[in-house]
């Protein structure tokens, strides 16, 4: 079955003049281009996320908002 597409697809670019097959050709390459940049758009915030989320300061921020968690389930426990 897909033979059969990628045939059907290649039959139809066929019909087309050569300016509307430069202009399909064109359009499929721009929308492989923008996948391709988003994924690496996407691993470059991603790795700024990770190198953020490893600072110090970071680290101490997720510590504090833990005590204060295990500290107000305490209190709720003792009231």
């Amino acid at each position: 079955m897909v033979k059969r597409t990628s045939q059907n697809i290649a039959s139809e670019i066929d019909k087309l003049n050569d300016n509307d097959a430069i202009a399909v050709v064109n359009y499929i390459s721009q929308l492989l281009s923008k996948r391709i940049s988003l994924s690496k758009e996407s691993k470059t915030n991603d790795d700024l996320i990770v190198s953020l989320s490893d600072a110090y300061e970071n680290q101490r921020a997720r510590q504090v908002i833990e005590w204060e968690r295990v500290r107000r389930q305490n209190a709720q426990r003792t009231a």
